[in-house]
């Protein structure tokens, strides 16, 4: 079965257990006839819109090394609108030449981007290995004055707090918008993954890719806007930010990640948050992911925090300093 057609399944299984209340549909009626009324336009910047917890619920990350029938959890952060969960799959790692193969594609693909463009890849191997096969890949547009992107960011998403202290010889180097790489929705990935996968199969190539439209460039839940610093040797940090709407029903993410993968729990600035280390990461340029992450509540909304570096010598410490220095 198709990754989208078990989301579907699940999506409707789930939806079956679910009782409304008689009083629901009196409510219903009364808030579909108020905001049916003729307002006039608002003159205030347009703020994002949030996809569906249907779309969301397909929106994992699909980065992560193994995949298997068989699962354990290894941790679940929540908030009464968001719910973050990260499994782990004890099966065979993704073979070292494929993950080699997948590196190179993106990194090849990305350089035909324009900055700011991104583009849709498909993969027939990770078809072949049961993993999502569709990856979206962005070069991003870098911002050099973070003044800038604050100013941006609270228009679009939402007031980010930003590091006021960093490890010892890192320095700040830009700002994005969007990740590199970034989580698909359920929709875009049904299109393009029938789309691409027909193209594989008439060229008879194993990775194909198709610039996503200019249409797609629409603030969605799926992006990643960040900050990214270096040190002298070229190791780098990055704090994303993820903002999930207080209108929004219940979101599940659901990540998958593999057996080298672990976690533990750790505090930051008062909060429960998870600091994980993935030696078998298939898209980072050292093979490995070390990540800080937690949630917090703004405004009604929900902000998923991430920190992270592919860099094995940055230490747990480096992380929680910048995590615990947010303001």
């Amino acid at each position: 079965m198709s990754i989208e057609n078990q989301l579907k399944t699940e999506l409707q299984q789930f939806a079956g257990t679910l009782h409304a209340p008689s009083q629901l549909d009196e409510r219903i009626g009364a808030l579909i006839r108020k905001h049916s009324r003729v307002t006039a336009p608002s003159l205030r910047p347009a703020k994002r819109k949030y996809a569906t917890r249907a779309a969301l619920i397909a929106a994992c990350i699909f980065l992560f090394s193994g995949i298997a029938y068989a699962s354990s959890l290894l941790y679940t952060m929540q908030t009464d609108k968001v719910r973050v969960e990260l499994t782990q799959q004890a099966a065979a790692s993704l073979p070292a030449s494929l993950s080699a193969e997948l590196t190179q594609s993106v990194r090849d693909i990305r350089s035909q981007l324009a900055s700011g463009e991104s583009a849709y890849v498909y993969s027939a191997e990770l078809e072949k290995q049961k993993l999502p096969a569709l990856l979206k890949i962005t070069a991003p547009a870098a911002y050099t004055d973070i003044d800038a992107w604050k100013t941006e960011t609270k228009q679009r998403f939402a007031p980010f707090k930003t590091p006021t202290a960093l490890p010892a010889g890192f320095a700040f180097i830009r700002a994005e918008l969007e990740a590199p790489v970034g989580g698909i929705d359920a929709a875009a990935y049904e299109q393009y993954h029938s789309l691409l996968r027909k193209k594989a199969g008439a060229a008879n190539q194993t990775i194909v890719w198709q610039k996503a439209p200019s249409a797609d460039k629409a603030v969605s839940p799926m992006d990643t806007p960040g900050l990214v610093y270096a040190n002298g040797d070229g190791e780098q940090i990055e704090v994303r930010y993820q903002v999930f709407s207080g209108d929004d029903a219940m979101t599940d993410i659901r990540t998958i990640t593999g057996e080298s993968t672990t976690a533990e729990n750790v505090s930051v600035s008062g909060k429960d948050g998870y600091y994980t280390l993935n030696r078998n990461h298939i898209l980072s340029e050292t093979g490995a992911l070390q990540s800080l992450a937690w949630l917090e509540t703004q405004d009604g909304s929900t902000i998923l925090y991430q920190v992270t570096t592919p860099s094995l010598k940055v230490s747990q410490d480096d992380l929680l300093r910048i995590a615990n220095s947010l303001q």
